[in-house]
């Protein structure tokens, strides 16, 4: 387990890279000399805008199909001992070399590869990394899928493990990925390395015992000291490390291994919380060798459990049941395919603060970085992974199933010592694709999800909640009321608002995907810099509309699903197109911002069952309407301000009953009750308060409190214009603010009719 040593401060490479044409045969010594422009390492063909400007954006996007050289220079100005070469993700078809001599091949971009070099000597080397055109790489033809991706049309990428963003024809704004995409090291191997490393927490009767267990290999093991928030570990030390006691043993592989287990009582409050539900504490690990620090990192302690009680599916976190509200992770840098720690950080920050507290890395992209793992660790969110599978049938080939075990196993060690990987998932839509396709179950069955994945979860993630897929669980995997689903009842198939709450749905995985357009101020920006046309071209058909994500062969866009319950909120008979853009476009806005907002106050209530859901997507891959809570920019759009109020760990939600009136819920999701004075509102249609009621209001820690709204404010009134005594609505919208002594001042507004009536008359 490498990754988890530093071995030394590596030397410096600068990487060029260049298309190989006439000449670019598999030997790197019969390539061209000239013509090579500087790139980014870590990074794909685009993160260099001198690649950019050499070959064009159109070359880029058809980057997969010419053959690509890297080199990598360096120069030693003493020899290396013990070289380690270290190179992550090079994606796809790759032949590696060092001098001319070849010590790597690679057909996986999800591998991380470390190749031990021997001793180097003093003056001028060269890495270069040849990757093939899939052409040159073909895959069996035989035997036939069970059944066809509705995702992508190349069958070809069933068998490459490689991402399927970028190659994904109806996800604008992406370009394939090809170069190495992640650490391209050389550094000398470490005196120490770290094999293994878990935590855990187990609850006890009298508290929580935090757990490490750590696997250390020596070559030499004298003055190996552990360390966990600077103190040492003592059974790593007291023997003081000599070769002969029972601390170390002499392996057959010719080097000293030590297998250490260390308990230790903890209050609740050291543990790894999701942000919403306490601290999440991490703490610092270290291990040094003769005074060198070979190991330097944070970890922490958890314990995440599912509960699975008659089909449905929830998280508990620590013990405390977790009510689940996350994204779908989406690139920040699409084209380039590298990861900005500011960018990045910005990101993860504005969804935190917005209440959310899972992301969930799909099967379509790549796997989790070190970097968003560190951040999300930091920020208290939770991390869903999906395995690198989507809509294919993988294959059974044995040749194949290794290399996806390689990979796994690869991941899964990255992750050791972190504690919020929550999730474990055999892909996406692994599943529901021969589901729909009307497959029978026996004819369902995968190797690779059903057997493989289990079996590794257990082995080098048993902290982790193994999921099939996602969607899975229930009679089929496509259930709502069972397992994990994927949920777009209110969203692509156009159900009504109030299925959101009488699908019982169980668990979401993925829900919620609309067209947004960005705010104002961004299309302003994204106007200015010609990222975006102005108003008159942006309809249906334009390169703008064309970013909104939609189904391959389908005649709709989720701009159209946005659409469709604008007017069902303002009005059937409501021409859209007769809009200003600008009006249109801020409609759309307010209409997703309520959808989304009214749909997660149910879900998060006691009165419907729903443990989670997970928004598709985090972020816009593209300037246009994308599905993302955030644009292209990383700007938030409306919807994730409207979901903050819902979503904080102390939040009023304010539920519509239909005839049995308005019922506001206030949850508590902190470790301490909360109190404080309520005050409730009714307004009229001129938007003035004309009922008035304040009441203390207690919420118990990790609790729930309810309170019947027309009853506070004097008796019946018919706020909603459920009844209709009246000819018509009296009320517009009921406030509520809760001045607590703890999370501070806590709104929730709930509109009766239509905000935007007024809005949709035009001069």
């Amino acid at each position: 387990m490498s990754a988890l040593a530093a071995g030394g401060h590596p030397v410096e490479i600068r990487w060029q890279v260049r298309r190989l044409d006439e000449g670019g045969g598999l030997d790197p010594v019969a390539w061209p000399r000239d013509g090579w422009v500087d790139a980014v390492v870590p990074g794909s063909l685009a993160a260099s805008p001198a690649v950019v400007e050499a070959y064009g954006e159109p070359a880029l996007a058809d980057a997969d199909h010419v053959a690509w050289g890297l080199r990598g220079l360096l120069t030693l100005d003493e020899p290396l001992p013990d070289a380690r070469l270290v190179l992550d993700r090079v994606a796809t078809h790759a032949d590696v070399h060092l001098d001319g001599t070849r010590v790597l091949r690679s057909d996986n971009a999800f591998r991380r590869h470390v190749v031990d070099l021997g001793d180097l000597a003093p003056g001028r080397h060269e890495i270069t990394v040849r990757i093939a055109a899939f052409d040159e790489t073909p895959v069996p033809r035989k035997p036939r899928p069970r059944w066809r991706s509705a995702l992508l049309p190349d069958p070809s990428l069933r068998w490459r493990r490689t991402p399927l963003l970028g190659r994904i024809p109806t996800w604008e704004g992406v370009l394939p990925p090809v170069g190495i995409l992640g650490e391209a090291t050389l550094r000398r191997r470490p005196r120490v390395e770290v094999l293994s490393l878990r935590t855990h927490a187990e609850p006890g009767p009298d508290g929580w015992t935090a757990r490490l267990a750590l696997h250390l290999r020596a070559a030499d093991p004298h003055d190996v000291v552990v360390l966990l928030d600077g103190h040492a570990v003592p059974s790593a030390s007291e023997s003081e490390s000599e070769p002969e006691s029972e601390s170390w043993d002499l392996a057959d592989d010719g080097a000293w291994h030590l297998r250490l287990t260390h308990d230790q009582a903890v209050a609740a409050t050291a543990l790894w919380w999701p942000h919403t539900h306490g601290a999440p504490a991490l703490h610092h690990l270290r291990v040094e060798a003769s005074g060198e620090t070979v190991l330097d990192r944070r970890i922490g302690f958890s314990c995440v459990r599912a509960r699975r009680e008659d089909g449905r599916f929830a998280l508990a976190v620590n013990g405390v049941d977790v009510f689940v509200r996350g994204v779908v992770w989406a690139a920040t840098d699409p084209r380039g395919w590298t990861s900005d720690p500011a960018e990045m950080a910005r990101d993860l920050d504005a969804l935190a603060a917005a209440g959310l507290n899972l992301v969930r890395v799909p099967g379509t992209g790549t796997y989790a970085d070190a970097l968003l793992r560190e951040l999300a660790a930091e920020r208290g969110l939770l991390v869903w992974q999906d395995v690198m599978l989507a809509t294919f049938d993988p294959p059974e080939d044995q040749a194949w199933l290794a290399e996806l075990e390689a990979e796994l196993r690869d991941q899964l060690e990255a992750w050791q010592g972190w504690p919020h990987l929550a999730v474990l998932c055999g892909g996406t839509e692994t599943e529901q694709q021969p589901t729909l396709m009307g497959l029978p179950a026996e004819r369902r069955r995968m190797t690779a999800i059903h057997d493989l994945v289990p079996r590794l979860a257990r082995e080098l993630a048993p902290g982790a909640v193994h999921v099939t897929s996602s969607p899975s669980g229930g009679p089929r995997p496509v259930s709502i009321e069972h397992g994990v689903s994927h949920y777009f009842g209110v969203g692509a198939y156009l159900r009504p608002l109030e299925d959101a709450r009488t699908a019982r749905v169980s668990f979401a995985s993925e829900a919620l995907a609309f067209g947004i357009p960005p705010e104002p101020s961004t299309m302003t920006s994204l106007e200015a810099s010609g990222a975006a046309p102005g108003p008159g071209d942006r309809g249906r058909g334009s390169a703008w509309r064309r970013a909104a994500p939609h189904d391959r062969g389908t005649s709709w866009d989720f701009v159209d699903v946005t659409d469709h319950y604008l007017r069902c909120w303002a009005g059937r008979d409501l021409d859209l197109d007769d809009l200003p853009t600008e009006q249109r476009e801020d409609l759309q806005r307010r209409t997703v911002a309520r959808v989304m907002a009214e749909t997660f106050a149910w879900w998060r209530s006691s009165l419907t069952p729903t443990a989670g859901a997970v928004v598709l997507a985090h972020r816009d891959l593209a300037p246009g309407p994308g599905w993302g809570l955030l644009d292209v920019t990383g700007t938030p759009k409306a919807p994730l301000a409207a979901l903050t109020a819902v979503l904080a760990p102390v939040a009023l939600l304010l539920l519509d009953r239909g005839l049995d009136g308005l019922l506001l819920e206030a949850v508590n999701d902190t470790p301490l009750p909360v109190r404080g004075a309520l005050r409730l509102q009714a307004l009229d249609l001129e938007g003035d308060p004309v009922l008035d009621a304040e009441l203390e209001l207690v919420v118990p820690a990790r609790g729930h409190a309810q309170v019947e709204v027309e009853e506070a404010l004097g008796g019946f009134r018919d706020l909603g214009w459920a009844w209709r005594f009246a000819p018509a609505p009296a009320y517009s919208a009921v406030r509520a603010r809760w001045d607590t002594d703890g999370a501070g001042e806590v709104r929730a507004e709930r509109w009766l009719v239509p905000p935007v009536v007024a809005h949709t008359t035009t001069d």
